[in-house]
């Protein structure tokens, strides 16, 4: 078992060093529009909206569920004019009509598959998350245990999801037989950064709150149930 955690902190080592690369989550959105232009037309509008909404949702996980109108145009900004183009794909869930103030509207709503690497990325940007760089000098500010210790790539998708949620750091401070000790950089605390991560995995890994290892928030990695589904790509995104 000593064994497995010098080849998880070797992997990390590895891991640290590779180049990003888009992570896709899914995400539900709903989305309508006035038929009276026609149901082509409704239904690509729709669409867009649906797309879009699915995006904010990604968004709202990231930087917190905006507090005020001014918090949630400042979010809408930063995800700029068009969010579905963060979009990568989509699968129709449900198409309806319901009335609407300018008449019949065409609703539908999707799980889409969206870049959230990209959508963290114009978050920072916008200053709604911290940066990803590491800020020299700063020391630990939080600490996470991993129990029972896990395989390296559930591992690495959590370190992944930790710089998204806004930490400038995240290091294996031990590795032992049962647990990995993870340390971390942010100004979040290690209790809020678990939540976090409960609320919003990885895609693959479900993150289970097991308590705390001597005053320690612990959390359990596990495979997730489901894998994407086949999707449809809208024309102008292929």
């Amino acid at each position: 078992m000593r064994r497995a955690g010098l080849r998880l902190l070797l992997a990390w080592a590895l891991l640290a060093g590779a180049p990003a690369r888009a992570e896709i989550v899914r995400s539900e959105g709903e989305g309508a529009a006035p038929i009276a232009a026609g149901a082509a037309a409704a239904r690509a509008s729709a669409l867009e909206a649906a797309l879009s909404d699915a995006v904010w949702q990604v968004a709202a996980r990231l930087a917190g569920a905006p507090s005020s109108p001014a918090a949630e145009q400042a979010l809408r900004a930063a995800l700029g004019p068009s969010p579905s183009r963060l979009a990568q794909g989509y699968r129709e869930l449900d198409q309806y009509e319901r009335p609407g103030p300018e008449g019949r509207e065409l609703g539908v709503r999707v799980e889409a598959r969206v870049d959230a690497g990209a959508v963290a990325e114009a978050l920072r940007r916008a200053g709604l998350l911290a940066a990803q760089a590491e800020a020299p000098g700063l020391g630990a500010s939080a600490r996470v245990v991993v129990e029972p210790l896990p395989a390296w790539p559930a591992l690495a998708a959590v370190r992944r999801r930790l710089l998204e949620l806004g930490a400038r750091r995240v290091a294996p401070e031990r590795a032992e037989p049962e647990h990995v000790v993870l340390s971390i950089e942010s100004d979040r605390s290690s209790r809020a950064l678990v939540d976090a991560l409960v609320a919003s995995p990885p895609p693959g890994v479900a993150v289970i709150s097991i308590g705390e290892r001597n005053g320690v928030p612990a959390i359990r990695l596990e495979a997730a149930p489901g894998a994407f589904e086949p999707i449809d790509t809208p024309a102008a995104k292929r």
